[in-house]
This record gives C-alpha cells, sequence and structure tokens, in this order.
C-alpha cells in the first residue's frame, strides 16, 4: 500500500519533459475551446491559488466552477455539483 507514495513523487519528476510539452501544447491546440474546469478549492495537491491561474491563461473560452467544500477527489465530495456543471456548460 505505502509503495504508491514512495513510487509516485519519481513518476511525476520523470515525467517533467511531457508535462512541460503538455503545457506549450495546449494554449496553441485547444486554448480557444470551450473547456470547463471544475476545482476543489480544499485541494491539497491541486492547489487552487496556483492552479486556477494556470488554466485560466491556458483557455481564453474557460468556466470555472469552485467547490468550496471539495477536496483532491472531487467526484467523492461533490458529485452533483459536478455533473450540474457540466451538463449547463456542454448542454
Amino acid at each position: 500500500m505505502g509503495s504508491g507514495l514512495a513510487i509516485t513523487p519519481k513518476e511525476i519528476r520523470a515525467a517533467r519533459p511531457l508535462l512541460d510539452q503538455i503545457a506549450r501544447d495546449v494554449p496553441i491546440l485547444l486554448g480557444d475551446k470551450p473547456a470547463l474546469s471544475v476545482w476543489g478549492m480544499r485541494d491539497m495537491v491541486f492547489r487552487p491559488n496556483t492552479g486556477i491561474p494556470r488554466i485560466r491563461a491556458a483557455f481564453t473560452d474557460l468556466e470555472v466552477v469552485e467547490l468550496p467544500r471539495a477536496r483532491h477527489f472531487i467526484q467523492e465530495h461533490a458529485p452533483d455539483a459536478i455533473a450540474a456543471a457540466i451538463a449547463k456548460r456542454f448542454p
């Protein structure tokens, strides 16, 4: 069970070139597409204060839905709010 916690940071660091490429390509290839970001405001992994501005910079047609009580696993904390946000943004 604990090995995942030891391996994951190493795998993320090893993926740095791919993640850098994605950061460059997404705004160019997808930045003008309608997008939705549903964010858990108590997420300690993908912190809203750094993540939301980055995603706003990548997309010109973006709607951000902030889930004030949701943590990292937003689908467990706010499934109804996520479904409603998707249905509203992409009817």
